[in-house]
């Protein structure tokens, strides 16, 4: 024994010691990264009218209570859903005092959770992918520059939009389409700019559940008496006045125009020139806008972009009716928010953010060069547009002053271009966003119908 031992030599040295390995950052590391990056960039200046209306809604909710919010004489072009939110924060002001600073801060906090929410449902909606590429679209959300102007510097409330547009999608994507309703009714309820995509949730659930009236029935009954309990507190029980609520909030006075700022198929003809002028003769801001009223062969323009619209949806609609899987569901809902913004009147430049948190799904689960190409460029186009605006209402805050002289370039390429003349920067992006929306219709109709049995993108 004591041979055998002696012959056996030393143990192995333990490779453990030399082990090692590159790991991608889990979830946990990312959405903590992305909070932080909020966090800070809350401390930047925000949009200050939008952010001092919230702040009055807000003490006025935490001293009135809800109960006559919409009797008031004060300007309200809010649906109740994102009351709720302010009535908390008034009523935490109450008890802590907040200073202006901290106010300000404490009001970009539920963008800045919805941001995150959205990017962890995202991670949620690609289970079936790669780790790389779920850590990868997830990370794209979290940095995403639209989102990080709109929430946490400009303290407006797209986020939260976005966030239950995408979870009507995660459950109706999954065979849960009360659960979807709901989802979808609880954001319109925060921002009323959901409706661009109720259209084509109809379709959908209506298609995978035909023959089969039960949800389709429950589907309409809980998501109105979901309305009815959110919505009493504020109108008693006088349910019908919150559509009085939402016509007022889009006939406010300086918003009866083709366009307020949007890059969109209103500002082919330039923002000061056509986007500004008003959409409906004898409703506009002042008598002296009367003449700016713009007609076309005697209809005036808020009717042709009704009409633009529903033409839209009925080419996204019929470009989708074979389609099956969350990716096409997600790409549908994506395509009825830009069909909205890119052909209504009226259209504020935010508008439009919602439809990117479908897109980016889709463009993962559909595996398309076609949805990633057009997803950058709406990308970009989109946050040109953003700090466009903030730029000129805040030029002493984050505005770079070459950067800015090029958005507000009269001629920017110096060329004379059929049609349309010169083109300013404006009319430029304006133009390569509906180009990029008309495109994504078309490919996806052509990709459909050259595969009708297509794969169900999950």
């Amino acid at each position: 024994m004591a041979n055998l031992e002696a012959h056996a030599g030393p143990p192995p040295v333990s490779t453990d010691l030399v082990k090692f390995s590159v790991r991608l950052p889990g979830i946990e590391i990312l959405l903590a990264a992305g909070l932080a990056l909020r966090l800070s960039l809350a401390f930047l200046p925000g949009f200050g009218v939008d952010i001092g209306t919230f702040q009055a809604w807000a003490n006025q909710l935490a001293n009135d209570g809800p109960w006559n919010f919409y009797n008031t004489t004060s300007f309200t072009d809010y649906a109740p859903g994102y009351m709720y939110v302010l009535w908390f924060i008034g009523e935490a002001n109450q008890i802590f005092s907040f200073t202006p600073d901290q106010y300000e801060y404490i009001l970009k906090l539920p963008s800045i959770i919805a941001d995150i929410a959205s990017a962890y449902l995202i991670y949620l909606m690609l289970a079936q992918q790669r780790p790389g590429v779920r850590l990868g679209a997830t990370a794209l959300y979290v940095l995403f520059p639209a989102a990080l102007l709109i929430g946490p510097i400009w303290g407006q409330v797209d986020s939260i939009l976005a966030f239950f547009l995408l979870l009507s999608v995660y459950y109706i994507g999954r065979d849960r389409p009360v659960h979807g309703a709901v989802a979808f009714t609880i954001g319109f309820l925060m921002k009323p700019q959901a409706i661009a995509a109720l259209p084509f949730l109809a379709f959908w659930i209506i298609r995978d559940n035909w023959g089969n009236w039960r949800p389709i029935i429950l589907c309409t009954v809980v998501p109105l008496l979901v309305m009815l309990v959110l919505i009493t507190p504020f109108f008693e029980f006088q349910p019908w006045r919150l559509v009085e609520v939402l016509y007022d909030a889009t006939n406010v006075a300086s918003y009866r125009v083709n366009s307020f700022w949007a890059y969109n198929f209103w500002n082919f003809g330039g923002l000061f020139e056509q986007g500004f002028k008003c959409d409906l003769p004898g409703s506009c801001a002042n008598s002296g806008d009367e003449a700016r009223a713009t007609e076309w062969y005697g209809i005036a323009t808020r009717y042709w972009g009704l009409a633009f619209f529903a033409l839209a949806i009925g080419a996204v609609v019929g470009s989708l009716r074979k389609a099956r899987g969350t990716g096409y569901l997600a790409l549908g809902v994506a395509l009825s928010v830009m069909a909205f913004y890119f052909f209504l009147t009226r259209m504020h430049e935010r508008y439009v953010f919602a439809a990117f948190l479908p897109l980016l799904v889709a463009a993962v689960l559909i595996h398309s060069r076609l949805l990633w190409g057009m997803f950058v460029v709406l990308a970009v186009s989109h946050f040109v547009n953003l700090y466009h605006v903030y730029g000129y209402y805040y030029p002493n805050d984050l505005r770079v002053e070459g950067l800015y002289d090029w958005l507000e370039k009269s001629d920017l390429f110096g060329v004379d271009f059929p049609l349309l003349g010169r083109l300013e920067t404006v009319q430029f992006f304006s133009i390569l966003m509906v180009a990029s929306f008309l495109v994504l219709l078309l490919g996806t109709f052509i990709r459909l119908e050259r595969r009708p049995a297509a794969p169900e993108a999950t």
